[in-house]
């Protein structure tokens, strides 16, 4: 997404009346702006919304995206992140705790064979005390066939009791994961007799990770439309509920005597529409049964039944096998797992429940090979496939049906997210860390997956919209886009700076209830992942 730059477009012209829906025309790749304002000028008078457009022609839109510096991509530390705190000579433990937190990172220039970054916005926490690290630094790719990574760092480390300026520098320069992913030592070059800190930065660029857990819990942190949790609804890691489980089973005509049908796999495609698949199967009002293993959409179509799914393969029974995960590609092939192991007439072979299959006929991961980098008890045993996500690198996350005793790493819960790399991303309580859920397991396991990341292919630019209807209804803001995402921006001012007004949303429209009690200018913009 390339961000709007003041100065491009067209001259701003004033439009239309209540009721009218007017759109705005491309700004920048993945972004659209607008803008309005209004006055009241009685109290008898009602409310005149003025609509102010940014426009920007295809005359210039070139120019826009060369202008346009790289947007930063948001960075989160995964579950191997820590701080070492350590005194050289005075003797007493080294204090190493887990880091969690966030950082950007912002293409400064790329001219091979180096490629330069600003890492900024350093905010990491660590352990109880707790230790806070604030900062930033640059990081340089070089290299052609075999890359290394250079890393500098300045940070403000407070452990409750100094406040220092500490200096970091990575010893090893070998890329120990598959970029965008990171994985760096990096030691204190200004340390002292008494205290020297070395910090671990794992990271993946990710803003947030929706989620579905096995079992329902109670939320005691967050939002508290969300304190009780059900197994189906849709989660994210801010600590929000993306969805309601009645928010998805709905949209395809399903009406149960419960709240909760479960969701078992979910994937959100271009234009904020969302696949998924049910726990259990039930009749629609007007698709008639659906199955477990079926593939729904909630524009409120059977995306795939599970025999469509299976076809390629030639199953020896053509039931509904269920669906335990699911991706759709921009090509349309579709990867999937089952939770039942099913024989292929095709291919002579046991399709087995942990395995990726793809609908064309092919097993795309076997359960071993997903698992290869670890070290279970049982090398070619078959633990399950719950879910898992595709990075544009070829890395796969995914979860466990089974828990599993890993020779090096220890424990593996089936809630844990895994990487086919051989690291473990997220233990299930850093998932649901955000909820902090009382009165549950402590696996709650994962059923569903999407990752909210900017590692995103170039999408063309969203259209913006306003409507309205009458000042009590507020201003009605619509877009279309690529995007499978979106999230609002806001600002007073057009130069901005603009904040996030809405959370990352897979909608495609929102109305702003406060917007025409505020007095003055309104400006908006939308991104898109």
């Amino acid at each position: 997404m390339a961000r709007f730059e003041p100065g491009y477009g067209a001259p701003l012209k004033p439009l239309a009346q209540p009721g009218q829906r007017v759109y705005v025309n491309r700004v920048s790749p993945g972004l659209a702006a607008m803008h309005y304002d209004w006055s009241i000028r009685s109290r008898r008078t009602a409310t005149v919304l003025v609509l102010l457009l940014v426009l920007s022609g295809g005359a210039t839109l070139v120019t826009a995206q060369t202008a346009t510096p790289a947007l930063p991509i948001a960075y989160q530390l995964v579950a191997d992140a820590s701080l070492l705190d350590d005194c050289p000579v005075c003797g007493r433990p080294s204090i190493l705790v887990p880091m969690r937190g966030s950082f950007t990172l912002r293409l400064l220039d790329e001219s091979l064979p180096a490629t330069h970054y600003a890492l900024e916005n350093v905010h990491f926490t660590a352990g109880d005390r707790p230790y806070l690290v604030t900062g930033g630094g640059v990081l340089t790719l070089l290299g052609d066939f075999t890359v290394t990574l250079q890393l500098s760092l300045a940070v403000q480390i407070n452990d409750g009791y100094t406040n220092r300026t500490c200096y970091f520098t990575n010893d090893s320069t070998f890329l120990n994961r598959r970029w965008p992913m990171l994985d760096v030592t990096l030691t204190q070059t200004n340390g002292t007799f008494t205290q020297v800190y070395n910090l671990r930065l794992a990271a993946a660029p990710l803003r947030e990770i929706w989620f579905s857990t096995a079992t329902s819990f109670t939320a005691s942190t967050g939002d508290p439309a969300a304190k009780f949790t059900r197994g189906g609804d849709l989660l994210s890691t801010t600590g929000r509920q993306v969805k309601r489980n009645a928010d998805l089973f709905t949209t395809v005509g399903a009406f149960p005597p419960g709240p909760d049908l479960g969701l078992d796999a979910i994937d959100v495609l271009p234009g904020a529409e969302i696949a998924f698949s049910l726990g259990s199967g039930i009749t629609s009002d007007w698709l008639g049964q659906l199955q477990h293993g079926d593939l729904l959409s909630t524009r409120g179509i059977i995306l795939h039944r599970n025999q469509e799914l299976l076809a390629a393969f030639a199953p020896a029974k053509t039931n509904d096998f269920g669906l335990d995960a699911a991706h759709v590609l921009p090509t349309g092939e579709v990867l999937f797992s089952l939770p039942t192991n099913v024989f292929s007439q095709r291919l002579n072979t046991t399709l087995q429940r942990g395995d990726l299959l793809s609908n064309q006929g092919t097993v795309f991961r076997s359960n071993q090979q997903l698992l290869a980098a670890f070290h279970p008890p049982k090398p070619g045993g078959d633990y399950g496939l719950d879910a898992f996500y595709l990075w544009p690198n070829g890395e796969i996350w995914f979860s466990t049906e089974d828990a599993f005793q890993d020779q090096v790493l220890g424990p593996i819960a089936g809630g844990d997210l895994l990487s086919d790399q051989g690291y473990v991303v997220y233990r299930n309580a850093d998932l649901l860390a955000a909820f902090a859920p009382t009165n549950a397991p402590a696996d709650l396991g994962l059923d569903a997956l999407f990752v909210v990341t900017d590692e995103v292919l170039l999408l063309p630019s969203p259209v913006l919209g306003l409507a309205f209807d009458s000042p009590k209804a507020g201003a009605q803001l619509t877009w279309s886009g690529r995007g499978g995402v979106f999230q609002l921006e806001r600002s007073d001012r057009l130069e901005g700076p603009y904040q996030p007004f809405t959370p990352i949303l897979p909608e495609l429209s929102f109305t702003d209830p406060g917007a025409l009690t505020n007095q003055g200018r309104m400006f908006y913009r939308v991104r898109q992942w």
